[in-house]
């Protein structure tokens, strides 16, 4: 994840790839997808061919052994090599512990570099922590925009941010919808899609995050509606690629939604394979092309 130099030349690959003026991530990198590995030297046309990565993962809070979580997670989003990480479930004890900033550490203890990093809180969770959402990116965040999303049992929020290289944007927007209505997820789908088309102009724009809904529902058609195309099955569509909960998961629950760009591979990361899952959900990895 700490490689520069080959997101830089992504950045621009990309970039002209959409025609558009301002800035967008990427950053090449070997990973569960067996993708090209980095190259410290690539120069612009090295690197033409370099996907844009990202990655969406439900944290579960800072509860169920989060000490022993953390290192799960960090050394998955390593092996993921995204260049882009939505986070939904980042809580903070309120002057106790913070989630993001031990993540963003333990990141960077391995090598990861320096994320530009964006949050916002949500709620109360668990009657004890601040809840919200995140961005890190290894690109600079040239603009945020926070989102309030009406209806449902809890309050919910989109956090959208525009990422900036040296000739293109693309536009990364992470959610948590409401786990309870079919109609309140659906109301706020159709507000996060006004909202980034509002943010996002001509921009390629993704949408990550936990929908709290399974394909076929409301969110599904409200985000087909206004654009956008599920990354999971455009890659994989006759997997149903459930995501939760990550032990047995039998529902596919968290996503990666695109406009103005094409998957090029899905995965699932963050696979149980010992006596502790790193969250209840599975992150889900996708490669993008620009058009």
């Amino acid at each position: 994840m700490s490689r520069r130099p080959a997101l830089l030349a992504s950045l621009v690959s990309l970039a002209a790839a959409c025609g558009g003026a301002g800035g967008a991530p990427g950053a090449p990198g070997g990973g569960p997808d067996g993708g090209p590995g980095p190259d410290a030297h690539a120069g612009a046309d090295a690197a033409t061919a370099a996907p844009v990565t990202v990655v969406t993962l439900n944290l579960r809070c800072l509860i169920d052994d989060w000490d022993a979580r953390l290192p799960l997670i960090a050394d998955g989003l390593i092996a993921a090599a995204p260049d882009v990480i939505a986070l939904q479930e980042v809580c903070a004890a309120p002057g106790g512990r913070d989630a993001l900033e031990e993540l963003v550490a333990a990141l960077v203890a391995r090598g990861a570099g320096d994320p530009a990093v964006t949050r916002t809180t949500t709620h109360l969770a668990w009657d004890t922590y601040d809840e919200g959402l995140a961005i890190l990116a290894f690109h600079p965040i040239a603009a945020v925009r926070v989102e309030p999303l009406t209806g449902g049992a809890l309050p919910r929020k989109l956090l959208a941010a525009r990422i900036a290289g040296p000739a293109g944007a693309l536009v990364l927007g992470a959610t948590h919808l409401d786990h309870q209505s079919d109609a309140a997820r659906a109301a706020q789908a159709a507000a996060v899609a006004a909202a980034l088309d509002g943010f996002a102009g001509d921009a390629p724009t993704l949408l990550l995050g936990d929908l709290n809904e399974a394909p076929g529902g409301g969110v599904t058609s409200t985000l087909e509606a206004a654009g956008f195309t599920d990354g999971w099955r455009a890659v994989h569509p006759d997997d149903p690629g459930a995501t939760f909960p990550s032990v047995a998961p039998d529902a596919r629950i968290d996503y990666v939604w695109l406009r103005g760009a094409a998957a090029t591979t899905a995965t699932r990361i963050l696979v149980p394979t010992g006596d502790v899952a790193a969250s209840d959900h599975l992150g889900v990895r996708v490669t993008i092309a620009a058009p």
